[in-house]
């Protein structure tokens, strides 16, 4: 028996269909088939939209990853909720994968500050760099050094506070959230 869900994801696609079957997650988009062996699942995230209604998950095998979602797509701003074969999806994928692979991750992604910190630290690296150049191109090399090593500073202090910064909760994938599954 195989654990089945499915979504239209756009309306230029097909409807996109994921099917749990003997240890490998299966998806397949109109002809186009993809074959995931739950034995190489790294990251399991489970995340709740801003709206409280969609969710979706976020799966990383190596370095491949798959995106199941709850709702599917029906027309300009109508969507049909999915919730009940999507939790049940995702949960066996959940248990199984925590069964074939025990050094998978399995969280929820709450809020993305991670990933904005991330951009920002990119942000002014590239900053920084650009001022020294520019400031070094027109013979004003003091000035330069002066407002990089300040922009330097700040990176550092952006740095700092990036390990502080929670990737998410963890759970147990054996038991997952009832909120985000019901």
């Amino acid at each position: 028996m195989s654990i089945r869900h499915g979504a239209r994801l756009s309306p230029l696609q097909p409807e996109t269909v994921w099917t749990l079957e003997a240890g490998t997650l299966v998806e397949t988009r109109g002809k186009a088939e993809r074959r995931f062996p739950l034995t190489s699942l790294t990251r399991y995230r489970l995340a709740l939209g801003q709206d409280g209604r969609r969710r979706s998950l976020l799966l990383t095998f190596g370095w491949r990853r798959i995106v199941v979602v709850s709702q599917s797509y029906q027309g300009p701003g109508r969507f049909e909720d999915r919730l009940a074969s999507f939790s049940t999806l995702a949960r066996a994928v959940a248990a199984v994968g925590a069964d074939l692979s025990p050094k998978a991750r399995f969280g929820v992604a709450r809020i993305e500050a991670r990933a904005a910190l991330t951009g920002m630290i990119a942000l002014t690296t590239f900053g920084a760099a650009a001022t020294l150049m520019f400031s070094l191109s027109v013979g004003m090399a003091a000035v330069g050094v002066d407002m990089t090593a300040r922009m330097v500073f700040v990176l550092l202090l952006l740095l700092a506070a990036l390990p502080w910064i929670g990737a998410g909760q963890a759970f147990d994938p054996h038991d997952p959230p009832a909120d985000l599954l019901p």
